[in-house]
Formats: structure tokens, sequence, C-alpha cells
């Protein structure tokens, strides 16, 4: 039973809206129908869950409409939940924005609906409905030693150990042809993946796809119990499957 103090806490002021930021919510006691019913379900906290999506005709004019590529990980909205700590706050239609790192949000999949971006917070996760386990924001390290925060896809939760995934993009403007020999470069979004790992809940760092240099981030026991398990079953690191595989065999050796 959620306690009310909880739900007056963690609810208060969300409320999700095409309003510009800086500007006050406009009251939902007149909204009409098709949004009446969904508004009623809505308590008058939702507000700081959310915030206004950088307009296409403003800040991201630059980058939208690139004519190879996307920065979407999935162009149209999916279903998912949002869940601040352990509360869910209710379904809505997702799709991740790989180049602005926002999870962009819709209460229905009508067009004129504006959608909203998921405000980023450790508390604050999307649960897809299908696929991995939630986008989490998270801090994390890169093999270069840089730290950073940003989403991080949950793809094996187990009790010693976490295997996520992260996703960037990159825009390359287009470039016309130099001379008539040569053709244009046209304008790209462009999608690397990296892997992190996770143990005992200690920091999240990125892991080498490598055989020999993933092992040697492991401890010497483990290290040999691993490498000899994936010689054994011809595991591939690059096959995100068996990477998974790999990491759920290292949550069951730990515990042994």
């Amino acid at each position: 039973m959620k306690s009310y103090s909880l739900i007056a806490c963690v609810i208060l002021g969300f409320q999700l809206s095409a309003q510009q930021v800086g500007q006050p919510a406009p009251s939902l006691a007149g909204e009409t129908i098709p949004y009446s019913n969904f508004h009623q379900r809505w308590a008058p906290m939702m507000q700081k869950l959310f915030q206004q999506v950088r307009d296409d005709d403003e800040i991201v004019t630059h980058f939208v409409g690139a004519e190879v590529g996307s920065p979407y990980e999935l162009e149209e909205f999916e279903k998912g939940s949002v869940f601040y700590e352990d509360d869910n706050l209710g379904e809505y239609y997702y799709r991740y924005n790989i180049f602005s790192s926002e999870v962009e949000l819709k209460r229905t999949l009508m067009a004129e609906e504006k959608q909203q971006a998921l405000i980023r917070d450790p508390k604050v996760v999307l649960i897809p409905k299908t696929g991995n386990l939630g986008y989490h924001y998270l801090p994390f390290t890169t093999s270069k030693g840089d730290r950073l925060e940003g989403y991080l896809l949950l793809l094996y939760r187990g009790e010693n150990f976490k295997i996520y995934k992260h996703l960037e993009s990159k825009f390359t403007e287009a470039k016309p042809a130099a001379n008539s020999m040569v053709n244009p470069i046209p304008s790209r979004f462009s999608t690397f993946t990296s892997y992190f790992l996770q143990a005992d809940g200690g920091d999240i760092a990125e892991v080498s796809l490598k055989k020999n240099r993933f092992l040697k981030e492991l401890n010497d026991p483990m290290a040999d119990k691993v490498k000899q398990f994936m010689k054994e079953e011809g595991i591939d690191l690059s096959d995100e499957s068996q990477l998974i595989r790999t990491v759920a065999q290292m949550d069951l050796l730990a515990k042994q």
C-alpha cells in the first residue's frame, strides 16, 4: 500500500502537457475528450518527471532529416511503463532519441499530441513492454577513463552482475561534391554501441568485447572459469546474446 506522504512527495507537480519550458501548466479541469479520461487518472504530481522536448523548428533543425540513418533507436513509438523508484506511474508510448539522449513520451499516438522528454534522473526508469530491462540514467566510466552520465539499457540483472548497453549517435554534415568526378557525401546519423558491466553494485565500467581484454578485468579465479566456459561454448562476445550468457554464467560462478 503506497503511503499518502510518499505519493504527495513524489507526484507533487508532475503534469504532462505541451507547455513551453518556464510557462505554467494549463489547468486539467477544462480538458475535453479524448484527453479527459486520461487526465482524470493523473495525480497532480506528474510535472517534474517530464520536460519539453526540443522543438525541431528551433534548436535541432540542423540535425533533423539526415539523408542516411536515424537519431532514434526505433522510429516508431512503443509501449512502456515509467517508474519512480518502486512506484509505477503508468504506461506511455516512448521512443529513445539516441542523439539527444532523451526518452520521448506520449500519452497517445495522436498526431496533434506533442511528445515530451522524460527527466534524466537515476530514480526514474522507463521499462519497455518487450526487449531490454529498462532505460536507466546512470553514471558510468568509459574505457578511456572518462566519467559520464547517460542512458544505459539494462540487458541482464543478476545477484552479482549487471550488463548494460550504451548507444551513441553522431551526426555528420553533408558535403557537396568537390568536382564532377566524385559524389557528394550525404548527411548521416551513425550509431555506436558499447557495453558496461557492474559487479556487486559497484561502478559501471565499459568492457571490451575482445576475450583477452574482457578476462583481464576479472579476478583470477573468475577469469579462469570464464575462460574455460568461453572455450567450451565457443563464445563470441561481439554477439550480444552470447555476452549476456557469459555474464549470466559469471553470476552463477560467483555463487559457488
